[in-house]
């Protein structure tokens, strides 16, 4: 795989799609466990399509169902296609590497914020572990698939090793200057 030109586009789609997924997957097992299917992705199509920071927990409104789950899927594939272009940077340059890391743990941190504050605004009716939870599996699938994609992430290159030092003079000391 190391060899093939990758398609950021198609790519972050995947990676994208597939942290939509395990969100989606995670909302329906956490809310089905609680004995209310579809009850998260509600409260959220309510919060985010409507305005509405006081969502019923009891009645499921397939609308704001669907139209999370669009919402989710679009900000999952934008947000894949940005973080698989910033992967194809830094197989390509490794010095960025642990800025991608940081950057990934300050996003994921910026979410864990929203949704707390998403779930005190609304009363706890967004439960923040839940949706901290799926954020976070979300996170950890798109990070595998781009990792399995793209190997030389694993390597490990001392910061420098991708710039060229110029020769030194024969047998001089490397702190001597040239004359």
């Amino acid at each position: 795989m190391e060899g093939q030109d990758h398609s950021v586009v198609r790519e972050g789609a995947i990676a994208g799609l597939l942290g939509a997924v395990a969100d989606a997957a995670w909302f329906l097992v956490v809310d089905a466990a609680a004995g209310q299917p579809l009850r998260t992705p509600s409260a959220l199509g309510k919060v985010f399509l409507r305005g509405d920071l006081n969502p019923g927990l009891r009645e499921i409104a397939p609308e704001a169902v669907l139209g999370f789950t669009a919402l989710q899927l679009i900000v999952f594939v934008l947000g894949g296609i940005i973080l698989t272009r910033l992967v194809h940077l830094t197989a390509r340059i490794p010095a960025l590497r642990m800025g991608l890391w940081l950057g990934l743990v300050v996003l994921f941190c910026l979410f864990a914020g929203l949704i707390y504050m998403l779930s005190v605004s609304t009363g706890e009716r967004v439960p923040f572990w839940s949706a901290a939870g799926g954020n976070l599996l979300a996170f950890g699938a798109m990070i595998w698939y781009l990792w399995r994609r793209h190997p030389r992430l694993g390597t490990h290159a001392p910061l420098g090793a991708e710039v060229k030092t110029t020769p030194h003079a024969p047998g001089a000391p490397r702190g001597t200057p040239r004359r």
